[in-house]
């Protein structure tokens, strides 16, 4: 039964036309980035608890997960 939920599934993604199953992963991770980024950043900007360093280590964080986004996103002519 799991093979068959399996291979319905890829069944159903293959037969969306233009959304790779790459481009549905971007999508959603560009989705959870703009739903978590804005308040974690803002907490991070605000711990008083939190040294130089650790606050840069976390916006690198925040900006590098912006860039993969970015880079695997399809630029529409």
């Amino acid at each position: 039964m799991k093979k068959f939920c399996a291979l319905a599934a890829v069944a159903l993604l293959a037969s969306c036309e233009g959304i790779s199953v790459a481009d549905a992963y971007v999508q959603a991770d560009q989705l959870t980035y703009d739903a978590i980024a804005p308040s974690y950043r803002a907490y991070v900007e605000a711990d008083e608890k939190l040294d130089a360093a650790s606050k840069q280590s976390r916006i690198r964080l925040l900006d590098t997960w912006k860039l993969r986004i970015e880079a695997n996103t399809k630029k529409k002519d």
